[in-house]
């Protein structure tokens, strides 16, 4: 294993790899690498005509060359296939739990020092989530739940789906319609494609028992 400044163009991301991120995280993704720059290191493995198959950082990989980056430091690691996915799926799968006190006072020095909206951008946490979160600690034991039980209700859920070209266009069509209510809406959730998706559905429902 070695640590190296590799060159994007040699970097192949790993078609494979199920982790998925959405345009609303992406934002929060490229907001930080602008603020902060690339803090934690892309894993790869030596892959064909030497390139490297990217197991963690497709994501970044996709941002940083969005954004006009040359190089990327990088874990390099040599592994079969089979291990490949392995570590691929720990990389994405295997994290932490915040304790939750020590959770809601950090949130609370952030806050003291930088503008609300701000951190909304950079973090996946809702307007109300974050309220929560600021002020555990403030409150008695019950009224404490009760607002970590509505914060764990509001913290943003990822869905998934594939779709042929053909419906993907439709998909992308009747959300570009939608998107200018949904932006109006942006306090429930600061996903606006989420909500659009949101009203499309709830709208259909309302159809379907009107009918």
């Amino acid at each position: 294993m070695e640590v190296a400044d590799l060159p994007l163009d040699q970097l192949r991301e790993a078609l494979w790899n199920p982790n998925q991120m959405g345009e609303e995280m992406l934002a929060k993704l490229r907001r930080s690498i602008t603020r902060y720059g690339l803090v934690e290191n892309l894993v790869v493995r030596p892959h064909a005509g030497g390139t490297y198959e990217v197991l963690s950082g497709n994501q970044r990989v996709a941002v940083l060359r969005e954004m006009g980056f040359t190089t990327a430091p990088c874990v390099v690691i040599d592994v079969d296939d089979a291990n490949a996915r392995l570590l691929a799926q720990a990389l994405n799968r295997i994290q932490g739990e915040d304790a939750l006190g020590l959770r809601a006072e950090l949130v609370r020095d952030v806050l003291a020092g930088l503008p609300k909206d701000e951190v909304l951008n950079l973090l996946p946490e809702t307007v109300e989530s974050l309220n929560t979160l600021a002020s555990m600690g403030k409150e008695t034991l019950a009224v404490y739940l009760e607002n970590w039980q509505k914060a764990q209700a509001a913290r943003l859920k990822h869905l998934q789906f594939q779709l042929t070209p053909g419906q993907l266009e439709v998909v992308e069509e009747a959300l570009a319609q939608v998107l200018p209510v949904a932006k109006q809406e942006r306090d429930e959730s600061p996903n606006a494609r989420g909500i659009a998706l949101y009203l499309l559905c709830k709208d259909y429902l309302g159809r379907k028992n009107e009918g």
